[in-house]
């Protein structure tokens, strides 16, 4: 506890940052038997960020380089989040293209990832990218929101929470990865404050899955 009180505000807010992923996980797992397929997948994804983020606060703890983590965390993200926006979606022209995205994407990292010390780097291309793909996805269920109009109460639908936290959370995140070059390496204390940004951005986004999870599902 003491040790606590002698955290800078940017380690504080990292070490802060599974709170809201634990919360969500919980949540999911508590009301599992209850929730449509796509709440089922994003459970499932929370399932999968949670042990990838422990191991890569636990290397960054030991001042271990964990950046050949993030191909692998990318891909298995974008592939639960690409399931839950097509079972949301229903559109059988979406459903045919998840396939193509989600293999496009993967072979990108894949190909990418190759290249000689790139595992030991942030890859600012497979972050942008990643980030588009799902900026696309989030596009695609306002878009049918808008058209559709069935939704009575926003803040009652669960996939509205899940979008507008993945909005607000990679318009962020892209700033980061294409002005990387620049801000994470300018100095130390730009690159602290930077991440800082990141760990409010990820709690936002993971504090929304929670909303999504807890609210009542409609049948």
């Amino acid at each position: 506890m003491t040790d606590l009180f002698h955290l800078s505000l940017q380690q504080l807010v990292m070490r802060l940052t599974m709170l809201p992923v634990l919360a969500a996980g919980i949540i999911g797992l508590i009301r599992f038997r209850q929730l449509p397929l796509n709440m089922r997948y994003l459970t499932t994804l929370i399932g999968f960020v949670l042990p990838m983020n422990v191991l890569a606060f636990a290397f960054m703890i030991q001042h271990r380089n964990n950046m050949f983590l993030m191909p692998v965390y990318m891909v298995g993200e974008f592939t639960l989040l690409a399931l839950v926006f097509r079972h949301t979606l229903q559109s059988p022209t979406f459903t045919r293209a998840v396939p193509w995205l989600v293999g496009g994407f993967a072979a990108y990292a894949l190909f990418d990832s190759l290249v000689p010390g790139a595992l030991a780097q942030f890859r600012p291309g497979q972050q942008v990218v990643q980030g588009a793909l799902i900026l696309l996805l989030v596009g695609l269920y306002f878009r049918k929101l808008l058209r559709e109009l069935r939704v009575l109460q926003l803040r009652r639908e669960p996939m509205f929470w899940v979008s507008t936290g993945l909005l607000i959370y990679y318009l962020g995140y892209l700033q980061i990865a294409i002005f990387s070059n620049y801000l994470l390496n300018y100095s130390h204390q730009l690159n602290a404050n930077v991440w800082m940004i990141h760990s409010f951005l990820f709690i936002i986004l993971y504090s929304c899955y929670s909303l999504a999870l807890w609210l009542p599902q409609r049948k």
